[in-house]
């Protein structure tokens, strides 16, 4: 065959078993003189591209190709000089090019590959078998294994084609008959070999997913089903899976896999003597990462005790990890289990005590009253010794609790059975609370421990540029590196080429991270690399600002991104320059004596059409305003009165200023964000139809689920809807008739676009479901913190622009496409009303899933009742409407309240009124509605108060025997003491 004759056979693929034919007779030295050429037809096929030494042909058949783009490897003229790699190249050739086959020619690969017995063929089975995807089909494995052409491949990409193979349903319609497994692997003996790989490598053998036999044959057998057949039956030893089994229970498998294996280990039925022989695999298991896998370990282990042969002390000493777990069920199972311990009064007796004090820490309060009551049984026998470790744990007893342990510890001196004292009467005096004015403008923000200091030199720049591509803490860095590249942008030391090298190498190279300043090399991260770009090679960096639709870029972000644009073309003429946006304290605020300097330093009247002045009037303080007014006098006039009104002053906007409409617009924002100024901007004749322009933004929202079914399973994802009505609310109201209908027409209304003015853009986006290419751009902690930096005044936008990413992944462990903690900063800055969005925010972060966000937003609560931002009534409002969606995890809520009624009487008794108010609308048939009772029986041990009458008639309501009504009952006992 000459190259020639290959190139024909591919370009022209009447059927590919043409190729396959060709190839067969050919010897290892013919093969490897076409290796190369075969190599070359493929790149030029596969990038649609020709070398300069192609064949006409060649160049014939790819010219209606070039332009085309795209990917044209699925053609029969690609996937035959795909199929020509295998028949004529090494291995190594196919594991570069990470070939893929295309199910129509499997068959033609193979009788290829039986043809060729390539010596590599052990190696790429190894390779292609552990990759995500690959088209190898189990039989013909089996087949080339047992015909000699290779020996079975020792990685687990086998193993788990092995166990989906013999486990697979006929296919649809095909007639296919499939055997059982246990007559599958009797067929083929040295299979049965395989079985233990099923408990080391990760598979679907042992899944206990209900789809997976759907639609099964009534001879169907399962993995288990086939094991304990065998195992019966005696063609696989008894012992052996046994101790497979508990092998691979210790490994870091999937949940559902592990739940696989000990389900079978319980349907083989160990004996007496295997469990005996299994005993210290049980108390390893102990501490299994995975709650379910500790519970089959305390099972057997319960059994082994009935046995009479329970190795106590070992025991014992794993038992710790297991009642201090996060599994509650699993601890009230281990204190069982330790009191029938206890019951034998035998050697152990101490040990055993010292063990279930240790649940004492367990963070469930139920847990720690089991434990309490084994202690106070045994309270006659505890030694000093170990009352005075009693008494360490009072720190994390649960209120309710701290009684009964007062009373435990009374045993030190009269060594007699503890007397549980009654109920507290007296109320704790918690100082009375307030929330602050929900208007920004109130409040003073502005603190000398929160002031920046500006980066003082370019040496100092330098440093902060390097570290700054390493990690980020907070955006107050990026502002202060910001201000620094204007103030510094033609000071350049005689030494900077070689200084800035290795940071200008470490931009280049750097792989986006979620911690540097280097995110993302598009939107808002591109913006910021141009700028730092432009500075460091002192000419105009200009990638990120290419035509982009709106609808790929995250708007909130795109004033933003075209004043760092803006910024670039100044540092580019290699002149200093003031950045009017520069925050002078944390969290965005600009002091307005401050601001007032900088446009004294600016003084032009081009300053009024600037992103700078824009996101500068945003970002001023509601402190020192009237002082900074005075100071005014003497800037250019149109510069002065646009910044007077910002502040306050009697300037209004006038017809002149309508082409300056977004500097007004900003300022206007500035003076008061929640204000309607149409009226007052009537004279610019605006057509503007975007929320936090002229009309204040309101947040209309719903929280909802949809269902989806599968495989007769129903299941709930949370939904939040949220709209602003733009469109219509913004519409004034105007005359009508025919003279007011020619009126504006010749007025001429100025459209105001929504990217020019940066507090528009903030509401953009929120009602439309994100992409995870416009998330993307929030890829770190900082940049999401950074939006609430734009407009500090009013981060209502933000902040629900965080609840719909957050409920979204409300029920995940971490984010995804973005660390969404991030945004919960926002709510700890001094002075800042919440309001309704700030509470909405809040509420989904304390019944989230994701570690960090439920972290800051217990934090979040905390501080927001010590600085009276919390409003109870506000927040039992929104938390109502939440759970109207019927997907609030009230488990977690619970959780979260519980841990803040812990700080403070004051905290106690704060989240006691929540619960209370929440009460009458709360669903108290709701899955583990009974914890949010349980945090009112937390209140009302640590501050003996009253119910109020509405939570008392809410508590009357529900009956039953279940947790809620006995917490109920509880309650309403307690309420009746406390009274009298």
């Amino acid at each position: 065959m000459t190259p020639d004759d290959l190139e024909q056979l591919i370009l022209d693929p009447k059927d590919h078993s043409l190729l396959q034919k060709a190839l067969a007779p050919l010897s290892e030295k013919d093969r490897a003189k076409l290796s190369g050429f075969a190599q070359k037809l493929h790149s030029q096929l596969t990038r649609s591209k020709v070398a300069p030494d192609a064949s006409d042909r060649l160049k014939t058949f790819l010219a209606p190709r070039s332009g085309r783009g795209g990917d044209f490897w699925y053609t029969p003229h690609n996937r035959g000089a795909t199929l020509a790699l295998f028949g004529l190249c090494p291995g190594s050739v196919l594991k570069k090019r990470g070939v893929t086959i295309h199910y129509e020619d499997q068959q033609v690969l193979e009788r290829i590959i039986e043809d060729r017995r390539p010596e590599w063929l052990d190696d790429w089975l190894a390779y292609s078998l552990d990759e995500p995807f690959h088209r190898l089909n189990f039989d013909t494995v089996r087949r080339w294994i047992n015909n000699g052409l290779c020996n079975k491949p020792q990685v687990d990409g086998y193993y788990q084609l092995f166990a989906s193979h013999l486990m697979r349903l006929p296919r649809h319609n095909s007639g296919e008959i499939v055997p059982p497994i246990s007559q599958q692997l009797l067929a083929d003996p040295d299979m049965l070999k395989d079985i233990g790989a099923l408990f080391r490598v990760e598979s679907i053998a042992f899944n206990t997913n209900s789809w997976l036999t759907n639609g099964a044959p009534s001879n169907y057998e399962t993995w288990p089903d086939a094991l304990v057949k065998l195992s019966a039956e005696g063609h696989v030893d008894r012992g052996h899976l046994l101790t497979s089994i508990l092998e691979g229970l210790r490994l870091d498998l999937k949940q559902n896999q592990l739940s696989g294996f000990h389900s079978l280990y319980r349907r083989l039925a160990p004996s007496r003597d295997e469990r005996l022989q299994h005993q210290p695999d049980y108390i390893a298991l102990l501490c299994h990462r995975v709650g379910h896998v500790a519970k089959f370990a305390l099972d057997m282990l319960n059994e082994i005790e009935k046995d009479g042969v329970l190795d106590t002390g070992a025991l014992l000493g794993e038992l710790q990890l297991v009642l201090i777990g996060d599994s509650k069920g699993n601890a009230s199972a281990a204190l069982k289990l330790i009191g029938r311990i206890l019951a034998r009064k035998d050697e152990f007796e101490p040990l055993a005590l010292a063990t279930a004090s240790e649940a004492l820490r367990h963070a469930a309060a139920d847990v720690q009253g089991q434990a309490l009551s084994l202690l106070e049984k045994s309270a006659s026998r505890l030694n000093n010794l170990q009352l005075d470790a009693l008494g360490d744990m009072e720190a994390f007893l649960a209120a309710s609790h701290r009684q009964r342990l007062s009373a435990l510890l009374s045993a030190r001196q009269s060594n007699t059975e503890p007397t549980i004292p009654a109920a507290r009467t007296s109320v704790v005096d918690a100082s009375p609370y307030f929330v602050i004015s929900a208007d920004i403008n109130d409040h003073n923000v502005l603190f000398p421990e929160d002031r920046l200091t500006p980066i003082g030199s370019v040496d100092e720049l330098i440093d902060a540029l390097f570290h700054a591509v390493e990690v980020v803490e907070s955006p107050d860095e990026v502002e202060r590196i910001i201000d620094a590249i204007g103030r510094f942008a033609g000071d350049k030391p005689a030494d900077f080429p070689d200084r800035i090298a290795p940071l200008l190498h470490r931009q280049r190279t750097q792989a986006q991270s979620n911690k540097g300043l280097v995110v993302v090399p598009f939107g808002i991260g591109g913006a910021l690399l141009d700028l730092l770009g432009t500075w460091i090679s002192g000419q105009l960096v200009d990638t990120a600002r290419k035509p982009e639709s709106h609808e790929t870029a995250y708007e909130a972000f795109v004033p933003l991104r075209a004043h760092l644009g803006e910024l670039a073309q100044r540092v580019a003429r290699g002149h200093p320059f003031v950045v009017l946006s520069a925050p002078t304290h944390n969290g965005g605020w600009i002091d307005p004596l401050v601001w007032v300097e900088r446009l004294h330093q600016v003084s032009s009247e081009d300053a009024i059409g600037s992103m700078d002045l824009r996101l500068s009037l945003l970002r001023l303080a509601p402190d020192n305003r009237r002082d900074a007014l005075p100071a005014l006098d003497g800037l250019p006039d149109g510069l002065r009165r646009v910044a007077a009104f910002a502040l306050g002053g009697k300037e209004m906007p006038e017809k002149a200023d309508r082409s300056g409409y977004a500097a007004w617009i900003s300022a206007a924002r500035c003076r008061a964000p929640y204000k309607d100024w149409r009226a007052e901007f009537e004279a610019l004749k605006l057509s503007d139809r975007w929320m936090d322009s002229l009309v204040p933004a309101q947040y209309h929202w719903q929280s909802t689920h949809r269902k989806q079914t599968f495989q007769n399973q129903t299941f709930r994802f949370p939904q939040f809807d949220i709209s602003t009505g733009a469109t219509s609310a913004v519409q004034p109201e105007k005359p009508g008739g025919f003279l007011a209908g020619l009126a504006q027409a010749v007025s001429n209304p100025l459209a105001t676009s929504w990217e020019a003015m940066p507090s528009a853009a903030l509401v953009r986006g929120i009602e439309q479901e994100r992409h995870w290419y416009t998330q993307y751009e929030l890829y770190a902690v900082w940049l999401t913190r950074w939006l609430a930096y734009i407009w500090p005044q009013n981060p209502s936008a933000v902040h629900m622009k965080a609840v719909k990413g957050l409920a979204t992944n409300i029920d995940e462990a971490g984010g995804t496409w973005g660390p969404r903690f991030g945004f919960f900063y926002a709510l700890f800055q001094k002075n800042r009303p919440w309001r309704e969005a700030g509470h909405l925010l809040l509420c989904l972060g304390l019944a989230a899933r994701d570690a960090d966000v439920k972290g800051l937003a217990v934090d979040a609560l905390i501080e927001g009742i010590d600085s009276r931002l919390f409003d109870p009534d506000l927040f039992v409002a929104t938390v109502s409407r939440v759970a109207e969606g019927e997907w609030l995890k009230l488990n977690r809520m619970g959780q979260s309240l519980a841990t803040v009624i812990q700080v403070s009487p004051l905290h106690a008794a704060v989240i006691g009124s929540v619960v209370q108010k929440w009460l009458p609308t709360l669903d108290h048939h709701q899955t583990n509605s009974f914890v949010i009772l349980e945090v009112l029986l937390e209140v009302q041990a640590l501050t003996a108060a009253p119910l109020s009458p509405d939570a008392r008639a809410s508590l009357s309501m529900i009956k039953g025997g279940g947790k809620t009504a006995k917490a109920a009952k509880l309650l309403l006992k307690r309420d009746v003491a406390a009274r009298d």
